[in-house]
């Protein structure tokens, strides 16, 4: 029997209101509240195994191309990450489906009495709840995603079968530290005693935690700047082709085709590839094959996903400097536009100077919006600050009213950007502006 989307359309409004009452960013790092709730469960999280995914940027994309391959080496996989676009069973996938909502309606019934008495957080409850639903659907694999940073991430409770740390940049620093050793000693937190650990991290003073980490616990670390030889890269409107080689691994795969589009994804997907390698001694299915159809399936939304043509429409959930960064480079490099028009919303914890920075030399017209939570910096003083820098800005406050404009102003050979926060992309997608996010695979 496989997953499926739930008859049931969300949870019961007395489970919902109890788990909006938590807030999504009631962030309190520790361990001590998943590891009474994974208790609570019977420790579903150690009953199949695990890779644990930690990063700046990149993770989510990441995780998402390595249950893509599981799944076509037939394994039942589940996957787990956040935010979510639009509805919570997002998060929890069983070979790429969203689980039902009764799934999670009936562990969240059976577990409130305790997550209400620990004052347990969102994220742990839907963390604890994760583990559940993935063993009574007895995974054979499950690719977990970190929160945030990942030695007191809720996450942090699996014992996995390989690490994969993807990027390091600076990001919630109010709980992670203000420089990029601090953030990578955080991230490097889920590197356990004796298991392999693959890297994508460049910077060297964010390396040296990590190799720091790996040598204590005695754990292999595999770099990809080191032990990957990435060539024969095409960025293409249709997603990605590359050549892969690694030589510890005696792997040569030539014009691997990936699905997801952009030139940083080639990273993203050497390093599931370098995952799924490690796995092979205990998963033989993971052969070259699979990780071929794997990537060429693969389907992760608002990730420079093209949701129309003439004009063309591209949602991306970039949502700090260096995401902008990328997003503005991919844009350039794959896309032939007249006109870039952005509608963008941000929350109130990023810094501007940077994003704005990132799109100076593309000079887009932006079209500002307020995204719907209290943590949202008001569109007027994005246009205000947009303005300053010399770029052409209009503020509206609702999403769906920078939309409109925005579309409207549209011919069909221009472009047209969605980016800046989770919560604008799916206060469109509620409004109808844009497709839900698994009602149409693009």
């Amino acid at each position: 029997m496989l997953a499926s989307l739930s008859s049931q359309p969300s949870l019961t409004p007395d489970s919902q209101r109890f788990l909006d009452s938590l807030g999504f960013f009631g962030w309190q790092l520790g361990l001590e509240r998943i590891e009474r709730l994974c208790e609570f469960f019977g420790q579903p999280q150690l009953e199949y195994p695990t890779v644990h995914i930690a990063g700046t940027n990149g993770k989510g994309s990441t995780a998402a191309m390595l249950a893509a391959i599981a799944k076509a080496a037939g394994l039942r996989t589940g996957l787990y990450t956040s935010p979510h676009l639009v509805d919570l069973n997002e998060r929890i996938q069983i070979d790429g489906v969203p689980v039902s909502f009764q799934e999670i309606e009936d562990a969240l019934k059976s577990c409130r009495p305790l997550a209400e008495s620990l004052q347990a957080t969102y994220f742990e409850i839907i963390t604890a709840i994760a583990f559940a639903i993935f063993a009574q659907w007895r995974v054979e694999l499950a690719i977990i995603e970190t929160g945030l940073g990942g030695r007191l991430d809720a996450t942090n409770v699996v014992q996995p079968e390989a690490a994969v740390i993807t990027t390091i940049g600076l990001e919630h620093q109010q709980y992670l530290g203000d420089t990029l050793t601090k953030i990578a000693r955080e991230k490097a937190g889920i590197v356990k005693k004796g298991v392999p650990c693959v890297s994508g991290v460049r910077q060297k003073t964010a390396r040296q935690p990590i190799l720091k980490r790996c040598r204590q616990l005695r754990a292999p670390l595999y770099e990809l700047q080191k032990q990957a030889k990435i060539k024969e890269i095409f960025a293409h409107p249709a997603g990605l082709q590359f050549t892969l080689d690694l030589p510890n691994f005696n792997l040569n795969l030539k014009n691997i085709a990936c699905a997801l589009r952009g030139r940083h994804q080639v990273n993203n997907a050497a390093l599931a590839i370098f995952a799924a390698a490690l796995l092979r001694k205990k998963y033989f299915h993971l052969t070259d094959d699979a990780i071929r159809r794997g990537l060429q399936t693969v389907f992760w939304p608002a990730r420079l996903q093209v949701i129309q043509t003439q004009p063309a429409i591209v949602v991306d959930a970039a949502h700090n400097a260096g995401g902008m960064r990328v997003l503005a480079q991919n844009l350039r490099e794959i896309f032939k536009y007249r006109r870039l028009l952005v509608v963008m919303g941000l929350l109130d914890d990023k810094t501007l100077p940077p994003i704005l920075r990132a799109w100076k030399n593309l000079r887009p017209r932006f079209f500002f919006a307020t995204p719907p939570t209290n943590r949202a910096r008001p569109a007027i003083e994005l246009a205000q600050a947009a303005k300053k820098w010399d770029l052409q800005a209009e503020a509206f406050d609702p999403p769906a009213a920078a939309f409109a404009e925005a579309r409207g102003s549209c011919r069909d050979d221009d472009l047209l950007c969605i980016t800046g926060s989770h919560y604008l992309i799916g206060a469109l997608m509620q409004d109808g502006c844009i497709p839900l996010p698994y009602n149409n695979n693009n």
